[in-house]
Order: C-alpha cells, then structure tokens, then sequence
C-alpha cells in the first residue's frame, strides 16, 4: 500500500510539471513496521523492533564489494584459530581494530570465535568438534532480542567457513545470500558458526536472528552441582591440580552454590591489571601466574577464569574476537555473556549512526573500583550514542581483545582489509597482533638475525586441507621462545598469499597445522615460513 499511494503521488507531479524520473523517499522503519513490510522477495521483515530502538533491514540485493571486511575464507573448524594459546604480553594496547556487522551494533561483543575445553599443553579448544545444521525459521519468542546480520563472507568449495554470530544459543529466523547460492549454516560443541556452500564465491549473507535476551544480563540460575556436572568437559590430569590451588587460595570451593562461587571468580578475574612486566613461567605455571597475580587483560583473564571455572565445575567458555575476549557459563538452561573487562585504551570501527547500538540489560555483577569493561571501550569509539550497561570509572583497566598468536596477521597493503581468519588485518604503522606497532622491514634493527627452521610432511596438499608443519626459531644459537611464526605460499609470478601464524613453544620449537587458503588458484607453489621476532630475536625467514 505504501509503494502504490507513492506512485499516485508522482504521476500526479508529473501531469503537471513534467516527467519526473525518480524520487528519493527516506526509509521510514516506524511505517515499515505497522505495515509489516518485508524485504524485497519477502524473506524477512523490513524493520525490527528491538529494545534498542527500531532498526531497518540491510539491503539483501547489494552485491558484496572486494574492499569490504569478509569472514570465512581460510578460516575452518581445523584452522590454526580453532584452538586458543595464551600469550605473555600482559601489557595494555593502546588502539584494536574492530567490524561488526550487526544491527544493533554488539560492538565489542561479536562473538567470532569460542574455547570450552582444554588440552594437555593447556591451550583452550572446542571439546566437540562435530558440526550440525542450524534450522534456519521460526517465530520471535517472548523475552527475545533480534538483531540483522550483513555479512560479506568469502565461501570455500564444499568447505565449513566461520562466520560471528551474536551470542550463545542465537537462533536464525530467515536468511539469503546475493549472490544466491545454496548454503548451510553451521554450529560446533561451542557454538561457533560455521557456512557451507557447494561453490567458491563471494557473497553477502544477511540474516535475521533472536536470541533470548537474559544472556546479556541476568541473574545465574539457583542450581545445584550435580545439575552442571554433565555439562563440564573431563580435564586433563595436569590442570586439576594446578586450578586446585587456585581456587584453594582464592577461597572459592563446591562449599559454596554455583551462583556463588560464580560471584566470587567474576570479583577475582575483573581486578586484574595490565602489566608491562611479562610473566616467566609457561603452561601450568603461567596459567597459576596469571590467575594468582591478577596480571593481564581481556584474553589473559577470559583463559585463566576458564580453566579454574571447569576445574571447580561451572561449565564456561572463552568468547573472543580482534578487538576483545570474554567468557560466558551456563547455568543448565541459558548461557550467560560476564565482561571480564581489560579492555583497550581505545578502538577504531566503522560504525553507521544511523543504526542503534545494542543496549543490554543491566550487569548483575558488581565492578571493581577503577576497572573498565568492554561497553566502555566501545562508547568511546561510538560516540556518547554508543550503547552498553558500561561498567565502573572507567579509569584504569583493560588490555587488548584477541591479539596474540592465534589473532590475524597484519597485511603488508596500505589500508585496512579483510583480516585472513576474519578479523581486520593491520596496516603498516598500526597496531599488531602482539598489541606493540608493526614495523618496517625498512627500519634499522639491531635484534640478532633469526634462523628458521622448518619441516613439512608432505609435498602436496589440496586446497582447505591442513599441512602438519614443524620447526624451530633461534637466534645466536637460542630458542626464540613465544614468537610469532608466519606462513605464506610464493606463486611463480612472485605474488605472495599469507596463510597463517603460529606461536613458537618456550624453547622456539613449533608444531601445527596450516591449512591452504580455499581461494588459492591450483598450481606450484613455495612456502615461505618468517617471523617478526621479538624484543631479544630479530626477523627471519625460510622457503
């Protein structure tokens, strides 16, 4: 009815002052929402109304445009970000990169990658890796938020690639790609999000999701142990003693409920400080370092709550993305999202004002004197518009979000592009992964030259398969322990493709798995395996 009475109106003009071709109408989600207007081919509504505000649809016939931040692309459930290794750098960043393709906005919240287990070396990993398919409809529930997704996503052939989603449990009410392509939409043990698709292409991918509103702020369920016991993954040996002691000194034991025992780690994990003094220890005692000392940011603290959670027997995960890390628990019938705080000193986004930010319910948690949380960060950057519950004065705090060695590595081009594992890449002179500057192969360094060391077991590889790969980095005869190990294809036009980073062990030896980006044309090529260094090892490089 709203485009006829429009019509109407133009011919009406143009009788008497000549053809007018076209006539521009501002969107008007409040009409949109009365007439129960949907988007063009009637898939999902034009308008939302949410408790942040009315919010209108993205466009879902824009094709998706090359300069634009995608996800998916090498980034896989066996990918190098599939599991999560702390880093020593406890000091605060001083500026995060950060996309969110949400409306509202959850800026800092996108919830791109999850951990709910931990293996033997104490890295954080899905427990249950298998994938199912997320139904795609249904209808808004009672006490719902809903959010639009506008995602550029760069699909594999025949391959799962992650993309973010809003929280845990979301739900997707309707969905279509431009352009259309058939597609399946993806969820592990941890809720990360995965779309598959049986062709390589570049598409959009707009959604419509609802997720139950308490998780961004509710009280946790009175509930007893044994009614979480189920949910908690097994352990490695070598963690429980080490959590044991933990918790021992932080006083927190099953003496206490869950709700309690929750309060008192939320209190602990939220007063840590960042710290320009990195940590010596490594595996089992860096985990008691941090969690003993209160040092480090966002993703220092998301870890350590984690291991010393399950070990008590709270089922949590760590939620990260490029910009920030934090946890979530369940409390046998809903997931929770607790801001652990650490934020960075500032964040660079670009954000539409004329779209909400996500206002979540109040924190039911208290803040520490001093601290800073996520939403504070995030307001800074949004404007005095931004949303969020904030947290204390805002006046200390925080650290990076989820730089280290599993986040995206820099670019080497000029401007900020789509990140390899769908963060934002950095460009030079911008912050790196570690949280300091990245620098200039042109700069003078006096760091002794890194040798690398590289094996690969095999000579072939098909494209999103992983390549085991193994080495070590020294320098002047000594491990480079901690640093950061790049891996890139060199084609025979001299054209060089990043693929991955991993991060070396404490004696500079490294071990994993790189998996060859789908998007790689089939051909010859070389591996070029480099590090940046660090503070005591210079740059290196091996092909």
């Amino acid at each position: 009815m709203a485009c006829l009475a429009a019509v109407a109106c133009v011919t009406g003009v143009a009788a008497a002052a000549g053809p007018v071709l076209h006539t521009f109408f501002e969107p008007q989600p409040e009409e949109d929402l009365a007439l129960r207007a949907t988007t063009a081919g009637g898939k999902m509504p034009a308008a939302l109304d949410t408790p942040s505000g009315t919010v209108r649809a993205p466009d879902v016939g824009k094709e998706p445009d090359q300069s634009e931040v995608a996800y998916g692309g090498t980034s896989t459930p066996s990918s190098v970000d599939a599991s999560y290794r702390i880093d020593k750098d406890t000091s605060r960043p001083d500026l995060v990169q950060y996309d969110d393709p949400f409306i509202p906005a959850v800026t800092p919240f996108k919830r791109l990658y999850a951990y709910d287990s931990v293996d033997s070396s104490f890295e954080l990993v899905v427990h249950d890796k298998r994938l199912e398919r997320i139904t795609v409809g249904g209808n808004v529930a009672s006490g719902d938020d809903q959010f639009y997704g506008d995602l550029v996503v760069d699909l594999a052939e025949d391959t799962a690639v992650r993309i973010p989603s809003v929280g845990p449990r979301a739900r997707i009410l309707a969905a279509s790609t431009k352009p259309e392509v058939k597609f399946e939409i993806l969820r592990d043990g941890a809720d990360n999000w995965f779309v598959r698709a049986p062709t390589r292409k570049r598409v959009r991918l707009v959604l419509q999701l609802a997720i139950s509103r308490a998780t961004f702020g509710s009280d946790f369920a009175n509930v007893g142990w044994s009614a979480l016991a189920r949910h908690v993954p097994l352990l490695p040996p070598s963690a429980t003693p080490a959590a044991s002691e933990v918790l021992a000194k932080l006083g927190v034991s099953k003496a206490l409920s869950p709700r309690q025992a929750l309060s008192l780690l939320v209190q602990h994990f939220r007063g840590f400080s960042p710290s320009t003094a990195r940590p010596g220890a490594t595996g089992i005692e860096l985990y008691k370092e941090l969690a003993l000392e209160q040092k480090g940011v966002c993703r220092h603290r998301a870890y350590a709550f984690v291991i010393t959670a399950l070990a008590l027997g709270l089922p949590s995960r760590m939620a990260r993305n490029e910009a920030h890390a934090w946890v979530e628990v369940y409390d046998g019938s809903l997931w929770h999202r607790v801001d652990l705080g650490g934020a960075a000193g500032e964040m660079q986004t670009d954000f539409d004002p004329s779209q909400p930010v996500h206002q979540p319910p109040e924190d039911p948690f208290a803040w520490p004197e001093g601290s800073e949380s996520g939403s504070d960060m995030a307001n800074r950057a949004l404007g005095s518009s931004g949303g969020g519950n904030g947290s204390g004065s805002g006046s200390s705090g925080g650290g990076s979000g989820a730089s280290g060695p599993n986040a995206p590595t820099p670019a080497s081009s000029g401007a900020v592009q789509p990140g390899l594992d769908g963060g934002l890449s950095a460009a030079p002179g911008a912050i790196g992964p570690d949280g300091g500057g990245v620098s200039s192969e042109d700069e003078p360094d006096d760091r002794p030259e890194a040798r690398v060391a590289v094996a690969v077991s095999t000579r072939e590889s098909r494209r999103g398969e992983p390549i085991p790969v193994s080495g070590r980095i020294e320098a002047d005869g000594t491990g480079c322990g901690g640093v950061r190990v790049d891996f890139a294809l060199r084609g025979e036009n001299g054209q060089t493709i990043p693929i991955q980073s991993i991060a070396a062990g404490a004696d500079g030896s490294y071990s994993g798995s790189v998996v060859v980006p789908p998007s790689v044309d089939v051909g010859d090529y070389e591996l070029v395996v480099s590090t940046p260094g660090d503070q005591r090892c210079g740059r290196g490089s091996a092909e």
